[in-house]
């Protein structure tokens, strides 16, 4: 798989996030914004259940998905 969402495609879902920040909050917040990448709101939703204390621990948990799925390092979008 090579994603197709890009780092401006998460930072657009990740604007206005108040961490920290639960799975569940992550995922509704970013499907309710709208106009979201539809692979950004399948990644989030395949996130660990869990609380993310910041944007970059957020990022990482993205990156973790992506690589779950071989991804290569050097194709990860964020």
């Amino acid at each position: 798989m090579k994603p197709h969402a890009g780092k401006a495609d998460y930072d657009a879902a990740f604007k206005g996030f108040h961490y920290p920040i639960s799975r569940a909050a992550v995922v509704t917040s970013g499907r309710d914004k709208g106009g979201i990448d539809r692979e950004v709101g399948h990644i989030l939703s395949l996130l660990p259940n869990r609380r993310y204390n910041d944007e970059d621990d957020l990022k990482e948990a993205v990156r973790g998905v992506y690589r779950a799925q071989g991804v290569e390092e050097t194709a990860l979008p964020i």
